[in-house]
């Protein structure tokens, strides 16, 4: 198989905003993840182009897990359709409980409008839409809640940020702490019992045939061995991410004034002083790191990012 069903798009977006996936019924359509507040307008564009789809037949919004880069959207998309609203069970209590760290808003300075959860799911059981059935798999070690979503007709995973073509999905230390690199791990393992030609991650590319998706598996859970080993070199991978959303989010920022509004949030200030206790200027080291490998640039001490949002 190296084409999508007929009845699934594929919108690949960004960092910033996750891909999302549209999955097609004659008189509606279900969607997979919203992507960041700021990225709305975008998302009802490729909506309408790429899929060829309104908002007004939008019957259910289905996310991986609840961070923000992944249903930012929602709220926009529930006021004008309508639609239902799933989540797994643990990411529907983490909502209604407004957690502001394992959500990753207010402690990771994101935004993310409320929506309501309308319906919960966990691992085992069956989503169906269309003429299309997704099983619930636990996809939880990024996020507390995560799950994936696997059609055996298809051959095809939904995968959220358990899994992605290259690079691999941060857990951040702490909020899943070294149980969310063991459960991110099992998560993988996992998905090897499955008979998967195509694989539809969070962020990126898709995967496709089954050599690939097992070959990425074995690849992401190294990656995970390496920081369970090297946890000073996780941590700073985990801070170097915060950054390049935070200039995603800004479009453009002043450098001083980024680093100090950085140097103050939560996200960075309790893992500097968890992790790299007395280290001074470690932001300006991390922001002169990604402008070294050339993430980010920097004109007139203006930051911007190179990658798409």
């Amino acid at each position: 198989m190296s084409a999508l069903p007929p009845h699934i798009t594929f919108l690949q977006r960004g960092v910033l905003n996750s891909n999302s996936v549209v999955v097609h019924a004659p008189d509606a359509f279900l969607l997979f993840d919203t992507g960041y507040c700021t990225g709305v307008p975008a998302l009802e564009r490729a909506v309408a182009e790429q899929a060829g789809r309104s908002l007004a037949e939008l019957a259910m919004i289905v996310n991986t897990h609840a961070h923000p880069d992944h249903t930012g959207g929602n709220a926009y998309l529930q006021a004008r359709s309508r639609c239902e609203i799933v989540t797994s069970d643990i990411d529907r209590m983490l909502i209604e409980s407004g957690d502001p760290v394992t959500l990753m808003r207010d402690w990771a300075d994101l935004q993310c409008p409320s929506f309501q959860v309308t319906r919960a799911v966990r691992p085992g059981e069956t989503l169906a839409f269309g003429g299309a059935e997704f099983v619930v798999i636990d996809g939880s070690g990024h996020a507390a809640g995560e799950v994936s979503y696997y059609c055996a007709r298809d051959k095809l995973l939904i995968c959220g940020d358990l899994l992605w073509q290259s690079g691999f999905s941060n857990v951040v230390p702490l909020v899943e702490g070294i149980g969310g690199l063991a459960r991110h791990e099992r998560s993988l393992a996992a998905l090897k019992a499955l008979d998967v030609e195509i694989a539809i991650p969070g962020h990126g590319p898709l995967l496709v045939g089954r050599d690939a998706v097992r070959q990425r598996i074995d690849d992401s859970i190294e990656t995970i061995r390496f920081y369970r080993a090297h946890r000073d070199r996780w941590a700073s991978t985990v801070l170097k991410s915060f950054v390049i959303m935070h200039v995603l989010a800004a479009g453009r920022a002043t450098r001083g004034a980024f680093v100090a509004r950085c140097e103050r949030s939560p996200w960075f200030r309790e893992q500097a002083a968890r992790f790299f206790p007395g280290q001074e200027r470690l932001l300006d080291a991390l922001v002169d790191d990604l402008l070294g490998k050339r993430i980010l640039r920097a004109e007139h001490d203006q930051l911007t990012c190179a990658l798409v949002a």
